[in-house]
């Protein structure tokens, strides 16, 4: 219930760039509340952590979680950078503020690297991003798959496991 609180107050702060419409949800479904145009940041010492945007939100109080379509989350770095990730949908977990998104999920990280997978899940905790699905990073002369993988968000730092396979397309020195 906190998290719909804090969620509801969030979108009424958001008004100044977009109005926002919250209706309780009156679908034959166990959602609480639904939410549209939803906008979230998470703060932590006066700063920006992250903020997650979706078209839709239902919120169900009895699972703690905050069902989202056509998710955007934005994290950003202690230098300025972003990382944006985007899916078809996703789940909020009120309590932990664990984040699960799937659906052709793309991000799109410092330096010109992209990521392509069908799912990822965000850890508040440990600050990091993972997934056991299949990835797919391309970026400046480099083309990258594997079966698992994990970005460390502090450290800037990606891992791929399983199955590994490396392009690198060097220009030609002139």
């Amino acid at each position: 219930m906190l998290l719909a609180l804090v969620l509801v107050r969030g979108m009424w702060k958001g008004k100044t760039q977009k109005e926002h419409q919250v209706t309780v949800s009156d679908e034959a479904s166990d959602a609480e509340m639904k939410l549209t145009d939803m906008e979230y940041t998470e703060m932590e010492k006066g700063r920006r952590v992250w903020t997650l945007k979706a078209d839709e939100a239902k919120y169900y109080q009895d699972d703690q979680k905050t069902a989202l379509k056509k998710v955007r989350l934005q994290f950003f770095l202690q230098s300025g950078e972003e990382i944006h990730l985007e899916s078809r949908q996703g789940v909020l977990h009120a309590g932990s503020k664990d984040i699960e998104l799937w659906g052709s999920v793309h991000a799109i990280f410092p330096n010109g690297y992209e990521m392509l997978t069908e799912k990822a899940y965000y850890n508040h905790k440990q600050n990091l991003i993972s997934s056991q699905a299949s990835i797919l990073v391309t970026g400046p002369d480099l083309k990258l798959k594997g079966k698992q993988w994990k970005y460390e968000i502090p450290e800037r730092r990606g891992f791929l496991e399983g199955q590994v396979q490396a392009t690198l397309a060097l220009a030609p020195n002139k």
